[in-house]
């Protein structure tokens, strides 16, 4: 990650000049670096562990936000010394970045337009080979059950560390709490839509369907 160190501060934006506002991924971005600041590398251990529950980027993608957002002016980087290895550099959120974000989140959002290529995929059942819709749905299924196993334990560390979302827990970690609790809910309905489908399938197999 090299370039020209920035100032922490906010740069002054030329008259007229338009400067592109961040990407879902680059919101993503900033809402780890406005907790603590971080290099690329340590964003991306951050990024698998609590963005990661609801968004998913590879490497590349994340370090190519890290220079759009510098780019842009929404974060700052400085080279630091490592503790015992070589210099890395520091991304801090500036001004700019933090007024980006809260836009990003007062915005109202189109539920109605989120992407998902399993339902996508289920618009045309009919076209599956012989016994593969089920084994499609199966795989999905599995791939659930163990996600939401990883999700509950998720939800049961940031309580027993921190206290129930709707008493003790602090503002800054109940915003992940809730965030989690809905994933496991729609992780939840998942696999009980699956159960009914792969009955549906059996059933429609015993009646020659």
């Amino acid at each position: 990650m090299g370039g020209t160190v920035r100032s922490e501060e906010a740069p002054v934006a030329d008259s007229g000049a338009s400067v592109a506002k961040p990407s879902v991924l680059g919101a993503a971005v900033l809402q780890l670096l406005i907790r603590h600041p971080a290099s690329g590398y340590d964003l991306k251990k951050r990024f698998f562990a609590s963005v990661g529950h609801g968004w998913h980027a590879y490497d590349t993608q994340i370090y190519r936000e890290l220079k759009s957002l510098e780019d842009g002016g929404y974060i700052a980087g400085r080279v630091v010394k490592g503790r015992s290895g070589p210099e890395r550099r520091l991304f801090t959120v500036t001004d700019l970045g933090r007024a980006a974000l809260v836009e990003w989140l007062v915005t109202p959002l189109d539920v109605t337009k989120m992407k998902d290529e399993f339902g996508l995929r289920l618009t045309t059942a009919d076209l599956f080979p012989p016994g593969e819709l089920e084994a499609f749905i199966i795989s999905a299924r599995e791939q659930w059950v163990a996600a939401l196993e990883h999700q509950r334990m998720s939800l049961r560390v940031l309580i027993d560390e921190h206290g129930d979302p709707s008493g003790s827990a602090p503002t800054t970690i109940f915003g992940r709490q809730i965030a989690i609790d809905q994933i496991i809910a729609t992780t939840e309905a998942k696999i009980a839509w699956a159960d009914r489908a792969l009955k549906v399938i059996a059933n429609r197999a015993e009646v020659g369907l």
